[in-house]
């Protein structure tokens, strides 16, 4: 064999040193990585989530889902089982009273003011002792409920009197704000004509211009409304079974607040030129609806969730405004 030369002999050390070195960096690196320690996956029991997240997401969308090609679909219902696929048109006017608040609604609850006006208009002593507080607030009902039947587009119960009878139950939801014996015998008139009114007979006097800040006083009315969710809609929409067994509270209660709504926001009334304050109330209002929507498709999941956003808008007003 032919003798390599000193050339080669020199390149062919270079190749073994090279190759020595690679191999001892290969065998430095295996013996010195390590693989990364994993964190064990969590483990989960049942009921862990149970009031987290809604039990179906998808109950809770608003509006209609976008179409095939990307353009979003006009406003609906939120409730995708409720029979109209698209929302009433705003009204306009007057006749907003009719999309916010039913005559029976309007009619039913005047005639339970009326057995909760005879429970504190009984005695001077009862009245003075705290009766003038609560009567104050029913009368504030009633006048409330009588100027929307004087502005409701359809003819419905009482509306030949409701003009005066919202004049005379105004002034006197102001008057209680004390119970002496002269508003004490003031309530008695009134607690006639409203016996009157229900009987059926037609209330005859002169009907003053009543602005809707002296009908519905900001005082007694958000007394009505936390009266309205706290003794009312909230119990009746806790459980499925409340929910189902008192839709017709439920109705009349969630009609009564977002007709107060509307109020609320009106010319005139207190802070209604606040922004701020006319996005609370609107979005009290839509909640109610809301409630009326879950009504309609026997959603209770969806009547409870819109009533903790009626709770919710009722306390962020309250921080702010009193």
């Amino acid at each position: 064999m032919r003798m390599l030369s000193l050339k080669n002999r020199w390149r062919l050390g270079l190749v073994v040193v090279a190759t020595t070195l690679v191999a001892g960096e290969i065998s430095y690196a295996q013996k010195t990585v390590r693989k990364p320690e994993r964190v064990p996956p969590p483990k989960f029991q049942p009921n862990d989530f149970t009031g987290v997240f809604f039990p179906d997401a998808v109950a809770q969308l608003q509006g209609k889902a976008p179409s095939a090609g990307g353009a979003v679909a006009s406003d609906s219902p939120s409730d995708p089982s409720v029979e109209s696929t698209e929302m009433e048109p705003a009204a306009k006017g007057n006749d907003v009273w009719k999309q916010l608040i039913a005559g029976q609604t309007i009619e039913d609850l005047i005639k339970e003011a009326k057995a909760r006006v005879d429970g504190v208009i009984t005695t001077p002593a009862k009245f003075a002792g705290g009766g003038y507080s609560e009567a104050r607030r029913e009368f504030t009902l009633l006048a409330s409920m009588m100027a929307i039947i004087a502005q409701y587009p359809e003819e419905i119960r009482w509306k030949s009197s409701a003009p005066y009878a919202r004049t005379v139950f105004a002034r006197m939801a102001a008057n209680c704000k004390v119970g002496t014996q002269q508003v004490f015998n003031e309530a008695k008139l009134r607690q006639q004509d409203l016996q009157d009114l229900l009987k059926g007979s037609k209330l005859t006097g002169t009907a003053e211009e009543t602005s809707w800040a002296d009908t519905a006083d900001r005082g007694p009315a958000m007394q009505l409304l936390e009266w309205s969710l706290r003794e009312n809609l909230a119990p009746n929409t806790n459980s499925e079974d409340s929910f189902n067994n008192n839709m017709e509270e439920v109705v009349k209660y969630a009609e009564l607040i977002a007709a107060y709504g509307q109020i609320l926001q009106l010319e005139g009334m207190t802070d209604a030129d606040d922004e701020t304050y006319v996005q609370y109330a609107t979005a009290m209002g839509a909640a109610a609806k809301d409630v009326l929507k879950a009504v309609k498709s026997k959603d209770a999941e969806l009547a409870r969730t819109a009533v903790g956003r009626i709770d919710q808008s009722c306390n962020k007003c309250h921080e702010s405004y009193r």
